[in-house]
């Protein structure tokens, strides 16, 4: 090929990238300036450029660029993965734009949270103007190519999308990979189960890929087999640790089907791989606490409200929920040095929610109730009474009153507080409510069986697990001695009360009624009475009371 054939080649692309409108940003003007005359080399006019990822928010308000390229670190508190994120959030991208992130940095977990970001391109400093040429060509020719593809996609249209994208397969076009894994997501949201699963499971006829494997996945847990997509999931993982998507996906099925210490194993991997995603890490946080592992929770919450701030993820509930978890976890703290270091953050989250989120009446609410929760779990009950009536005083002050929302966040509260009874009736209507939603439910079923500390919960648990043990050898004298254990720190707590009555019945088959046996049982009942038609130990419950009426003569 001669020289002049290049030439002529590269003249076409420079009267070609010419009409691209083009935003720089870094916080060094010496880079910014340097990339700016990359770019023009390469006949980019137009180049923008900015230090801050504000400046990166407020230029693509005001205009609708081709090519971005965005260094991670800029000045002021967003970095480029933040700017991506709040760009996509906000729509103020073209469905066809070039997002290039810059970066020098190193560490692995900064590139992979880089990378989840999916930046259309990646550039490692430093880099030359022949590496950026070939990187932006390359983007160039695909932006063109799936134009309208990306259009329809983010308008959501998805029959047209299916017919562009089956067209550009069946012409063995250059994107077809793109396309595949496009038609993927469109199958999904079309609920068009049949064409997505042979699809995937066609690309999985001659090797394992990952994404077939994924959207088969999804597509199980979309038609609720959870059993057939944890399969799938696990299958993956072991072929391709590295898709960090498919552990996330894993997690939530696993605590959907109640295995919340596999969900918070599969977490925990997952973060060990890429730690710096806001949702991760609040997922972790949240599976923890109901594992009754404080120490964990505690550490996920801080790590997530320090993503968040600063991100278009920041929201109130980062803050209370560190809050919630310091209040529960301070008085298993190692030092009393410790636990003043914690309730310090605590302090601090209640006064940055207040000056973030000042004018929003219901962020002030939560946080008042969120105060009277910490100084009540610190035995400070006339203070934690306090804000209970100030937090009462502002829902009066409200439309309607206290939000029903909040339903689950005002029991805790009033149980809290002291005032038990009121804090039953309200956790109680909102499990017996059919409105409710679902996951409220439970933490509201949850906390009524168990109103204690994380700590008294976690070793509760343990006794519980030593006293199965026992009782799957028969050794019934002991496994009811270790119920009795758990029941102390946790005596609510349906599961442990209907072992106990279980091991005490188990006792009589074999060495006859027995009245501080059947006094046990009857006391375990008495401790159950929170326990309505909906829990999912209700069914237990009945059995076994009736059993015991019937075979010991007991009125229950």
């Amino acid at each position: 090929m001669d020289k002049a054939f290049f030439q002529n080649k590269a003249a076409q692309e420079s009267a070609g990238y010419a009409k691209l409108k083009t935003l720089v940003a870094d916080e060094f003007e010496n880079a910014r300036q340097s990339i700016r005359q990359m770019l023009q080399g390469l006949g980019i006019v137009h180049v923008d450029q900015t230090s801050s990822g504000k400046g990166v928010i407020d230029a693509c308000r005001a205009h609708r660029y081709d090519v971005i390229l965005c260094d991670y670190r800029l000045v002021g508190n967003k970095n480029g993965q933040q700017v991506l994120e709040e760009l996509r959030e906000l729509k103020l991208l073209k469905p066809d734009v070039v997002f290039v992130i810059v970066s020098a940095e190193t560490s692995r977990d900064v590139v992979m949270g880089i990378m989840e970001s999916q930046p259309d391109e990646y550039l490692s400093k430093p880099f030359t103007q022949a590496v950026l040429a070939r990187r932006l060509e390359r983007q160039f020719k695909q932006a063109k190519a799936l134009s309208k593809m990306k259009m329809l996609l983010a308008a959501q249209k998805y029959t047209e999308l299916i017919k562009g994208c089956l067209a550009h397969i069946n012409a063995q076009g250059r994107y077809a990979p793109w396309c595949k894994r496009t038609l993927v997501e469109a199958y999904l949201a079309t609920k068009h189960y049949s064409q997505l699963e042979t699809l995937c499971k066609q690309e999985l006829q001659d090797r394992d890929l990952d994404w077939p494997m994924l959207g088969l996945a999804k597509m199980h847990i979309e038609k609720g087999d959870i059993d057939l997509a944890i399969s799938m999931l696990e299958k993956l993982l072991q072929l391709f640790p590295q898709t960090i998507s498919a552990y996330d996906l894993l997690a939530q099925c696993l605590e959907d089907s109640g295995k919340t210490e596999e969900a918070q194993q599969v977490l925990e991997d997952a973060l060990r791989i890429s730690p710096r995603i806001h949702k991760r890490q609040k997922h972790m946080a949240t599976v923890s606490m109901v594992n009754g592992d404080a120490q964990s929770a505690l550490k996920a919450s801080q790590q997530t409200v320090r993503l968040g701030a600063n991100s278009i993820y920041e929201n109130p509930d980062d803050y209370i929920q560190l809050v919630d978890i310091v209040a529960e976890s301070s008085d298993s703290s190692e030092s009393k040095q410790d636990q003043k270091r914690l309730l310090a953050e605590a302090s601090q989250a209640l006064s940055t929610v207040t000056k973030r989120f000042a004018n929003n009446d219901r962020v002030k609410l939560r946080k008042t109730l969120a105060e009277s929760r910490l100084m009540a779990s610190q035995g400070y009950v006339r203070e934690a009474q306090q804000s209970l009536s100030m937090a009462k005083t502002l829902a009066s002050e409200m439309d309607g009153g206290m939000p029903t929302e909040f339903a689950l966040e005002y029991g805790k509260t009033l149980y809290g507080a002291g005032e038990k009874e009121h804090a039953e009736a309200v956790l109680s209507s909102l499990v017996n409510d059919s409105t409710t939603q679902e996951n409220l439910r439970q933490q509201a079923a949850d906390f009524l069986d168990e109103p204690v500390s994380s700590a008294a919960k976690a070793e509760a648990k343990g006794l519980n697990k030593e006293g199965l043990s026992l009782y799957a050898n028969k050794d019934y004298q002991k496994a009811v001695q270790e119920f009795k254990k758990a029941l102390a720190l946790s005596p609510r707590h349906p599961g442990l009360n209907l072992n106990l009555v279980q091991g005490c019945l188990k006792l009589m088959e074999s060495e006859g009624s027995k009245h501080y046996l059947i006094t046990e049982c009857v006391e375990a009942f008495k401790r159950l009475q929170h326990v309505s038609e909906r829990h999912k130990q209700y069914k237990r419950l009945v059995a076994l009371r009736e059993y015991l009426a019937k075979n010991y003569k007991t009125k229950v």
